[in-house]
């Protein structure tokens, strides 16, 4: 893995590229100064990053075009791992999960399979997977496109519909998505907001940003624009019902791409 560190570099950032007027939104210094990654890096390792060390979540593996072909789920005595199948096409066509503990050899929990349409755009995914009970329970998303953008997908499960996501936009560049569950009044609502092209931090609201929060998230990039960092604001995982702040850390390693070819 090549990964460079460095000097002290002091990087301004511009005024946010979208001003909406949602809310009073101050964009952050999202540009870490002591990484710096090859551009165009692949995704290697994601970690949970807590006070004093972080933790191995997830290890990504390609093949030799460059897609992902494996990726290994760190969750101590269980050995999880999804295995990339592609089409003749190049499209991803399947996802195999399989589980197992250190005593037992894997078995497959879960499928997750796509279909396209003519232009290449998935409009359905299908996922099944077996319960407690090793019942096969199945559910599926379906797509929908206003010319390349998407515009909405609708969850199913057994057939029964679950909700609905609505994608709006600026030009090309997403800014809000809002989640609707049927029969629900109320819908909740992600804003998204940009600094360079770069998306750099996202609220999640229900009615409106200030009695309504739920959480937000703030991306760092490094100078070559790998996303490096995610800090998520989850306030509802703290333990104490009048929380307004639970922080949650990733971290993301990469590999240099032409490395992964040779």
């Amino acid at each position: 893995m090549m990964m460079f560190v460095l000097p002290f570099i002091h990087t301004s950032c511009e005024k946010n590229e979208i001003d909406r007027g949602s809310f009073d939104f101050k964009v952050h210094d999202y540009r870490v100064e002591n990484i710096l990654y090859p551009k165009d890096s692949k995704l290697k390792c994601v970690y949970q990053a807590f006070s004093n060390y972080r933790q191995l979540h997830d290890t990504y593996t390609y093949d030799n075009l460059g897609r992902i072909s494996r990726v290994d789920w760190d969750y101590d005595i269980w050995k999880v791992y999804d295995i990339y199948l592609y089409n003749q096409k190049g499209q991803l066509e399947k996802i195999s999960k399989y589980e197992a503990t250190i005593d037992n050899s894997p078995s497959l929990r879960q499928t997750t399979s796509y279909s396209y349409n003519q232009k290449g755009d998935i409009i359905k995914e299908s996922i099944e997977w077996k319960d407690l009970n090793s019942k096969v329970q199945t559910r599926y998303n379906l797509y929908w496109y206003n010319g390349m953008k998407l515009t909405e997908m609708e969850t199913y499960e057994n057939d029964r519909k679950q909700s609905s996501r609505v994608y709006e936009y600026n030009g090309d560049i997403l800014i809000k998505e809002k989640f609707f569950v049927p029969d629900e009044k109320d819908y909740i609502i992600t804003e998204h907001f940009y600094n360079q092209n770069l998306l750099v931090y996202s609220i999640t609201y229900l009615k409106n940003p200030e009695s309504g929060f739920l959480r937000d998230q703030r991306k760092y990039y490094d100078q070559n624009d790998n996303l490096v960092k995610t800090v998520d604001n989850v306030p509802g995982l703290s333990s104490y019902s009048e929380a307004t702040a639970f922080y949650v850390i990733w971290e993301y390693e990469y590999v240099d791409l032409a490395l992964l070819l040779l």
